[in-house]
């Protein structure tokens, strides 16, 4: 009989320290965004650990690529997050009266004022709506989530909208990093594009991307996540919005 051989437990990347949200939670969509993406995350981790069980020296590409995918997979994860976020919340903070949701709001409604050919549809289907000011918050958040949220700059944006304390929970530096690695990747499938003819020994045709760089980044994408999670719910509490489904739908009816 071979003996029995004692390998190192697999270490799991990534743990969230997010209380966990029942069905009936209205943050429960949010919640599960976010798991799954850490999931996602943790998957590739755990893969890129396997296959280097035992090997010693700098990782090849394809195994580089795993880490590559964790970033990519993370930043794809905050983009659908924060969307949702948006799409089901933020009109939640301007009718319970945030102030700062509903600062950032009129401001808004102000700069389109100053550009008629923009604001003259939505003019329009408001007019035709039993709430017109439903209609200008719809387009509001549409305008906010139509695009990729990939940038720290558009990160800012639905933060401040949000009335989120954006610079305590949006980190600039180390989110200009992630992003300018992230779209390289993205991008530049992360191609080295010197044009230097004496390519030395070290040389690669790929940028060469560390294990520490690549879960420094994509620790900085979960972190922003999570905290931006906690920022709503503690809103929420605070200006006392019912977080619970079915008591939300009966107030409707």
């Amino acid at each position: 009989m071979a003996p029995k051989t004692h390998t190192k437990p697999l270490k799991v990347f990534y743990t969230p320290s997010l209380l966990p949200e029942s069905k009936d939670e209205s943050f429960n969509s949010e919640y599960n965004i976010f798991l799954k993406t850490v999931e996602s995350v943790n998957n590739l981790s755990l893969l890129y650990e396997t296959t280097r069980a035992g090997e010693k020296g700098p990782a090849s590409h394809s195994q580089q690529d795993l880490y590559r995918a964790m970033l990519i997979f993370a930043c794809a994860g905050l983009d659908v997050f924060f969307k949702k976020l948006i799409q089901t919340k933020l009109s939640k903070l301007i009718n319970h009266s945030d102030t700062a949701s509903q600062e950032v709001f009129k401001n808004w409604i102000a700069n389109r004022l100053k550009k008629p050919e923009e604001l003259l549809n939505t003019v329009a289907l408001a007019l035709t709506d039993i709430n017109p000011r439903e209609t200008f918050i719809k387009q509001y958040i549409e305008n906010m989530t139509g695009n990729s949220l990939q940038s720290y700059q558009q990160l800012y944006i639905v933060c401040n909208a949000s009335g989120l304390q954006t610079k305590k929970i949006l980190k600039e530096k180390a989110l200009d990093e992630a992003f300018s690695v992230r779209n390289k990747i993205i991008h530049e499938m992360d191609i080295n594009s010197s044009e230097n003819p004496s390519k030395t020994k070290g040389y690669r045709t790929r940028n060469t991307r560390t294990r520490h760089d690549m879960e420094k980044h994509t620790r900085v994408i979960l972190d922003l996540i999570q905290d931006s999670f906690s920022a709503y719910k503690t809103k929420f509490k605070e200006l006392n919005i019912e977080t619970k489904k079915e008591k939300i739908e009966k107030a409707r009816t």
